[in-house]
C-alpha cells in the first residue's frame, strides 16, 4: 500500500475539485432501487436539539442540500474536507439553503477542536481513504461527548463484484477489477475495527442494483477512479468500451450489485 505521504498527494489530486466524484455518481443513477441515498442515510441518523455536528469529508455537501427542510436552526453544524477545492464545490451547493455553515479544512487524523465538543460526527464513504485510519478513530472519539455518535458508511467487499468482473476478465493488469481503497474499511471489517474504539456499534444496509443497456456510464465510472485516471485513457479507454459494448449486445444491459451500510458508532 501507498505511504501515507503518498495516500495524501493522490487524493488531493483526485479531489481537488468535485469533478470525478460527480463523475462516479452518474452511474448510479441507474440503480432500481430508487431510495435516494443522501435521504437514507439522514433517516438513519438521530440527532438532538441543540446538537454540534461534525462533517468529515462532506463531499460536496448532498446530504445537507437533499435534506435542507429538516435542518434544525439550532443545529451548529461544521462542513469539512481535506481539500479546499472540494470545500469550495459544497460551498456553492450550499448558498440555495438557508443555514448558516460553518466550513473548514481539516485533516480527520488531527481534528483541531478540544475533547468532547460534537455531539455527532459523520463520515460517508471517506474513512477508507485516510492514510491512519484508527489515528482517525481516537481522534473522532476525543472529541465526541460521551453518549455522542459517530456515523460512518462504507460498501460491502460485494458491491460492485459484476463489474470487477468484467474489468478483470477484459484486463486484470490494470489493476482496476476492484473498489479501490474500501477494502481498507468495508462493511464486513468496520465493526471490528468501531468497536474497538466505541461502546455501542450497530449497522444498518441498502441494497440496489444498477442496470444499464449502454457502455458509456460504466467506462466514465472506472475511468474517473484514483488508478482509472490514468489507465483507462486512450486506446485502453477504446477497447474497454468495445468490450462492454459486445457484452451488452450479447446479453442486453449489465447489471450490477450495490450494497452500502451505515455504522452507528455510540462513545
Amino acid at each position: 500500500m501507498e505511504n501515507g505521504t503518498n495516500i495524501k498527494q493522490i487524493l488531493k489530486e483526485q479531489y481537488k475539485t468535485a469533478k470525478n466524484l460527480k463523475t462516479r455518481s452518474l452511474l448510479h443513477s441507474y440503480n432500481t432501487n430508487k431510495i435516494d441515498w443522501n435521504n437514507w442515510c439522514f433517516s438513519q441518523m438521530q440527532i438532538p436539539n441543540k446538537a454540534k455536528i461534525l462533517e468529515l469529508g462532506c463531499g460536496t455537501g448532498d446530504l445537507w442540500y437533499e435534506n435542507r427542510h429538516f435542518i434544525k436552526n439550532d443545529w451548529n453544524i461544521t462542513l469539512s474536507d481535506f481539500s479546499s477545492g472540494m470545500l469550495e464545490n459544497t460551498r456553492k451547493n450550499l448558498e440555495r439553503v438557508n443555514y448558516n455553515f460553518s466550513y473548514e479544512e481539516i485533516d480527520a487524523q488531527d481534528i483541531p477542536y478540544e475533547n468532547e465538543y460534537f455531539d455527532i460526527i459523520i463520515a460517508r464513504h471517506m474513512l477508507y481513504l485516510v492514510p491512519e485510519i484508527e489515528k482517525a478513530l481516537s481522534e473522532i472519539k476525543r472529541v465526541l461527548v460521551n453518549g455522542g455518535i459517530f456515523y460512518v458508511t462504507t460498501n460491502s467487499h460485494d458491491s460492485m463484484s459484476e463489474l470487477n468482473t468484467l474489468v478483470e476478465k477484459f484486463d486484470s493488469n490494470m489493476g482496476l477489477h476492484n473498489n479501490g481503497m474500501c477494502h481498507r474499511f468495508n462493511m464486513e471489517g468496520g465493526y471490528l475495527l468501531l468497536k474497538k474504539y466505541f461502546s455501542q456499534v450497530k449497522m444498518d444496509v441498502l441494497q440496489g442494483n444498477i442496470v444499464v443497456d449502454y457502455a458509456e456510464p460504466i467506462v466514465t465510472y472506472k475511468a474517473s477512479t484514483i488508478k482509472g485516471t490514468s489507465v483507462l485513457i486512450g486506446n485502453k479507454r477504446q477497447q474497454f468500451t468495445e468490450y462492454l459494448e459486445d457484452y451488452i449486445k450479447k446479453n442486453g444491459s449489465i447489471s450490477i450489485t450495490t450494497k452500502s451500510c451505515i455504522f452507528k458508532a455510540k462513545k
